[in-house]
């Protein structure tokens, strides 16, 4: 819900990006919308690439998100 997010900067999270489940850690916290869903907390996810490399999932939507 919009300025209640669930998550924490820095919690540990899985969230659906596209076909698969990544899991990362909370970077950034948009709690006041999304660029769809201005109803929706957004997050921007850091996660630890296959290769060792860091990559940063920008906009995810709240609904995409859990519990790691």
């Amino acid at each position: 819900m919009r300025g209640h997010p669930k998550f924490k900067y820095k919690e540990k999270v899985k969230f659906q990006w596209q076909e698969d489940v990544k899991e990362g850690t909370v970077y950034i916290i948009d709690k006041y919308g999304t660029f769809d869903d201005p109803s929706d907390v957004s997050y921007d996810i850091m996660s630890i690439m296959d290769d060792g490399r860091e990559c940063l999932y920008k906009h995810v939507t709240e609904k995409l998100v859990s519990k790691l």
